[in-house]
């Protein structure tokens, strides 16, 4: 073993056998008497109050509920419902049937028969799969109802009974049970991939004679498929009991109502006697390595990962400061040494093309954390050598520490985050305080108030000193193999030499031995902007009162539109748009214009290196980027009010001052090859490059990028580009919407947006031929590990008026659709998982493009009854549509447009089609949608479905017993 510290032994033998918080704290105490500022408060480590406007409270049956009131946005409110409950309290025969119930939540209550709880929330405009939904993990189950509208008593006690029927009130009817199994099913098919396959292959060796490894969620197909109801009945009555369920209520209702209605309706729910308690799950630890080495035919890359298990911070410890301030270092640790890794990768001798670290469970496991190392190997390096190197990244930290600067940086960086929170502490949405309480129910988190955070860390992180953050750096990396785990998925290819235990332990041994020299922070001390240009002016200031917005033409020839709000308090979002685009570019550049706007966002800016740039920007929040479409080029900025400034200097450099950056550009060059080599044996890559080809014709400007295309990128070409496309500020509009100071908004546009050069003649972009007209379809066989089969089908037209009305009829066609795909392929036919589809209505200067679109991914040998019931349905809404699923659309997009009108990008939308086509989609909103009828919306699908223009890309697994009738003689790719 090689350690720079004396008592790195002593050390390393307490950290493997202590509770991680003790050593934590260990270090910490030391480090702090150590340091020259010190704070006696700081030292006594209070424990952390929950938040007084959070009401938490437990009935006599041990139930747990969380109230809160919040009126952000207004009228609405969450509802959740939390088991403390998952695949780990299976049984064996019953593997998989945690979340089968989860399912079965959805297939009929007490209080709900059948499918009418979630026809129910369709009525108050609450949407499956969006807005109530349901997972399970291994030690836990949530459900949601969600962006509930809380204007009428009635929905608010309707969720209520909904949660009361999912905490006691399943019927678990044999029938819909028997119906489910092949949901479930389909459900396994579409997200098994070749990761999920491997893990599994492995999860016994990666938890050794623990119930981890054998308590997938998802479970067992042989048990999915045939288990007794009375299995799933046994599991639901044992654990879904009071004392391992908390509800969650927050939003904009009467707490105190709320908090009588709970007491009334679940008080009742008896507690069974001699309950089963829930016992935690022990991960064993390993003095030897555990050592994982596996592949697959669809593994798209390498990656090696290495783990070092550490105990689980018991939850009755997590209350208190000191919990806190050990998340703030963990985070501190991890943060600086992907900065490195960052940087490390992009040394052309690094043999990894992406590093990562990260605290956090050890795989799944509540009772075990692991500190991460994760390497993808650059395209023809070993994957022995991209472990090795990171993990010398680590022990160089580990060794020798981080630096003042690193360190320096990231403090600015977390309080800078830190007060762009507090700053819409106001305006936060209920999600946010959902997931806090779901946090502190099932894991102990605290639930500090904001105000209480926001104090204890901006006194505390300035105390905090470095040396903190090393000796915790030191315990987190040790120098012997005690609980250290290796896990190498592999491409499986004939021509790889895979690595093998005793070379993975080998790299990691050798790199223990050498002698690593001290990471050097190189950092430049200059502003972004060495000499500031001579300021334009505004020319012309008009006032648009119909949408509250001003309208700056500049000096330059360059217009500004401003529109102040405060809809959120740390928001200012900047977009500009220019003409010119990719359209204007012939063949010689389709390969560089499909990589430009990853090449420029690589680039550095000014005398900035990409890795400079980052660092310069520590404690700013604030960001650019530069991209290029079919006509149009645009920028895209965002920044809190106190950065402005830091946004408009990195749009200046974006028109005037691009670095180019060879180490950057290489290295995105390495990303694109070990992305791109293998992408063609997953089979979804495939499908969506079909798609993609297909729907543009085959036209190669937008054809899909291949490893052959990489050796045609030209760097300093697509600098060209960028500058071409810049060159004349005339060309754009930059709109920016949000809190900014409106004292200082016109002096910072005069100096960084009139002050743009304005060479060259404006040129409009072209219109690129790629819309499909007519019959096109598009079938093929692939072999695949696990037989799948996806569809996509396009209906088309190029000449329906770019309307609000319009835009409204194609939405509530696509939702419409949605809702009966969903029951007709899904829930009646079992032939998939999730379907859909999806209208819309687009315009590009004169170009206006409509479509639905339906997507299906299915079980293969169901393909023929899924296309009958895509195609029938989609004739069928062409005349009529039913009037009840009209009505819950209707509700829907009502409550959503309420949600839109409180985001800047939304406001950023109207006035962009405002200004630009004279199409106001705001003012007539609701009342359109309320105006529109079965009649209307039938016409519209009518006249859409008749112009003829139908796209549909289907692909089949190459199986034999797989028979689709329709597949011989169809075009394959």
């Amino acid at each position: 073993m090689v350690e720079s510290a004396p008592t790195a032994e002593i050390q390393l033998s307490i950290r493997v056998t202590m509770k991680k918080y003790i050593i934590i704290a260990m270090v910490l105490v030391t480090a702090v008497m150590s340091a020259v500022a010190q704070d006696i408060s700081f030292m006594q480590m209070p424990p952390v109050p929950n938040d007084p406007d959070v009401r938490v409270g437990q009935l006599d049956n041990g139930l747990t509920y969380y109230i809160r009131y919040n009126n952000w946005p207004e009228n609405r409110a969450e509802f959740y419902i939390a088991q403390k409950v998952g695949s780990l309290q299976e049984e064996e025969e019953q593997r998989g049937l945690a979340h089968f119930l989860e399912h079965m939540c959805f297939n009929g209550t007490v209080h709900f028969p059948g499918d009418t709880m979630l026809r129910w929330c369709e009525s108050v405009g609450i949407k499956y799969g969006t807005d109530i939904n349901a997972y399970t993990s291994i030690d836990e189950t949530v459900y949601n109802i969600s962006n509930v509208p809380t204007d009428r008593t009635e929905v608010v006690d309707t969720c209520l009974l909904i949660l009361k029927d999912w905490a006691d009130g399943l019927v678990l009817d044999s029938v819909e049970i028997e119906k489910e199994r092949g949901v479930i099913h389909e459900e396994w098919r579409l997200r098994t991939s070749a990761t999920m396959r491997m893990l599994e292959r492995n999860l016994e060796t990666l938890y050794p004679g623990s119930k981890y490894g054998r308590r997938m969620p998802i479970g067992l197909m042989s048990v999915v498929d045939s288990f007794a109801p009375s299995f799933l009945r046994a599991y639901y009555e044992k654990w879904y009991r009071p004392d391992n369920q908390g509800l969650i209520v927050v939003g904009d209702v009467d707490v105190d109502y709320v908090e009588g209605k709970i007491k009334e309706m679940f008080a009742s729910i008896q507690m069974p006697e001699d309950a089963e308690p829930l016992v935690a799950e022990a991960v064993p630890d390993n003095s030897d390595p555990i050592v994982v080495v596996d592949k697959d035919k669809e593994q798209r890359i390498n990656i090696a990962q290495l783990l070092i298990k550490f105990d689980a911070i018991p939850e009755e410890e997590k209350n208190s400061v000191m919990y806190l301030v050990q998340s703030y270092i963990e985070d501190a640790a991890a943060g600086m040494l992907n900065k490195r890794l960052a940087e490390a990768s992009l040394k052309e001798d690094c043999p990894f093309v992406s590093g990562q670290s990260d605290y956090g469970t050890y795989i799944f496991s509540k009772t075990k954390d692991a500190f991460g190392l994760s390497a993808i190997p650059k395209d023809g390096n070993r994957v022995e050598d991209a472990l090795a190197a990171v993990y010398r990244e680590a022990l160089r930290a580990a060794r020798s520490g981080f630096t003042a600067t690193e360190y320096s940086r990231h403090k600015a960086d977390m309080l800078s985050a830190l007060d762009k929170v507090y700053s819409n502490k106001e305006k936060r949405y209920n999600r946010q305080f959902v997931g806090e309480y779901k946090d502190h129910f099932l894991d102990s988190e605290p639930i500090p108030s904001l105000d209480f955070y926001y104090d204890m860390m901006k006194k505390i992180v300035p105390l905090i000193p470095i040396e903190a953050i090393n000796g915790v750096m030191r315990a987190y990396v040790p120098e012997n193999d005690s609980n250290m785990v290796v896990i190498n998925f592999n491409i499986e290819n004939d021509s790889i030499q895979y690595p093998t235990k005793e070379t993975l332990l080998m790299a990691v041994d050798n790199v223990r031995e050498e002698t690593i020299e001290p990471y050097v922070d190189n950092v430049k001390d200059e502003p972004l902007i060495s000499k500031l240009p001579e300021k334009g002016t505004v020319v012309a200031d008009t006032i648009n009162d119909k949408w509250g917005y001003r309208e700056l033409t500049l000096s330059n020839g360059a217009t500004v539109v401003l529109k102040h709000t405060d809809l959120k308090k740390d928001q200012v979002i900047l977009s500009g748009e220019g003409y010119g685009g990719e359209s204007l570019y012939g063949e010689p550049d389709f390969i560089n214009l499909k990589v430009f706007d990853d090449v420029i966002e690589s680039s550095g800016l000014g005398n900035f290196s990409n890795t400079e740039l980052t660092k310069a920007l520590a404690g700013r929040i604030a960001s650019a980027s530069l991209g290029i479409s079919e006509k149009r080029v645009e920028i895209e900025g965002s920044s809190t009010p106190t950065d402005v400034e830091t946004m408009l200097q990195l749009v200046y450099l974006y028109f005037t001052d691009i670095n180019k950056d060879g180490e950057s550009f290489a290295n995105l060059m390495k990303q694109y090859e070990t992305s791109l080599k293998n992408k063609a044996v997953v089979p979804n890559a495939a499908f969506s490059d079909s798609v993609n080809v297909t729907i543009n014709c085959h036209n190669p400007r937008y054809s899909s990028l291949t490893t052959d295309d990489l050796q045609y990128v030209d760097y300093d070409r697509i600098l060209s580009i960028a500058k071409e496309s810049t060159a004349n500020a005339a060309a754009f509009t930059f709109t920016i919407i949000g809190n900014y100071d409106e004292d200082t908004i016109i002096p910072l546009v005069e100096q960084y947006i009139a002050s743009l050069p304005t060479e060259g003649d404006i040129v409009k972009g072209k219109d690129v031929e790629t819309l499909f007209r007519g019959q096109m379809v598009n079938r093929f066989l692939r072999k695949m590990e696990t037989p799948k089969a996806n569809a996509v089908v396009v209906w088309s037209d190029y000449d329906t008026p770019y309307t609000l009305d319009n835009r409204i009829k194609v939405d509530m066609a696509g939702q419409i659709l949605s809702m009966v795909y969903i029951k007709k392929i899904r829930e009646e036919a079992s032939a998939a998982y999730s379907c859909g589809a999806y209208g819309n209505i687009s315009r590009l200067d004169d170009r206006v493009n409509t479509s639905i679109m339906v997507f299906c991914p299915m079980k293969p040998e169901m393909c023929d009854t899924a296309f009958v019931i895509i195609n029938e349905e989609m004739d069928a809404i062409t005349h009529g549509c039913d009037e009840d699923l009209l009505t819950k659309v209707k509700e829907y997009m009502l409550k959503a447009y309420d949600d839109n009108i409180k985001t800047n990008r939304y406001w950023l939308n109207v006035i962009d089609k405002w200004r630009q086509y004279g199409v106001d989609m705001d003012t007539d909103y609701r009342k359109t949608v309320e105006e529109q009828t079965t009649e209307t919306v039938s016409a519209f699908v009518s006249n859409l479905v008749g112009k003829g223009n139908r796209m549909e890309v289907v692909m089949l697994p190459d199986m034999e017993e797989i028979i689709v009738d329709d597949v011989e003689g169809d075009t394959a790719e």
